[in-house]
Parts: structure tokens; sequence; C-alpha cells
């Protein structure tokens, strides 16, 4: 699914963050406190993909999730030729 505003993007994020946590078994109240931030931060966060970049990391950690940041964030060296040819490669 290809997302073009960043509305659709905070609208997803949210939506896993929800998952995630009734996965989890948490109540918005715990998940808020396992995270250390205001209950009403969190839920504006669930239900609007709304928050700070520190509250999000937050959540992040007490998700266990945080690691996957650096699949996101990752840096290629290869120019976008050689990325074509190293994923045509894996097909």
């Amino acid at each position: 699914m290809e997302l073009y505003t960043h509305q659709e993007i905070q609208y997803q994020i949210a939506d896993k963050i929800k998952a995630l946590r009734k996965q989890k078994k948490l109540t918005q109240k715990q998940m808020s406190m396992k995270a250390d931030i205001p209950l009403s931060t969190y839920a504006r966060i669930e239900q609007l993909g709304e928050g700070s970049l520190k509250d999000f990391t937050k959540i992040l950690m007490a998700l266990n999730r945080a690691d996957e940041m650096s699949k996101i964030l990752q840096i290629t060296e290869l120019t976008p030729i050689e990325t074509y040819h190293k994923l045509k490669g894996a097909l």
C-alpha cells in the first residue's frame, strides 16, 4: 500500500501501535505508564497518530520494537542502479 499524505502515514502508525498494544493485552493506561507518557498523550497518538518524536520513541521502547527503527532509517552506500541489481538478484 502506498501512502501519499502525512495523515495517512500517521493513521497507519497509530493503527499499528494500537494493534501491538492489544497483542500484548495492555490497556491504554498500562501502555502510557509503561512508556512514561500521560494517558491523554498516548490516547491521542493511538487515535490520530499525533505526538512528539520523543513520545513515539518511548512507545517503541515500551513495545520492545525500538530496534526496528534502524531498518526504517537504514542508510545505504549503494547507488540506485546497484540497489536495483541487488533487488533484482534477490527475486
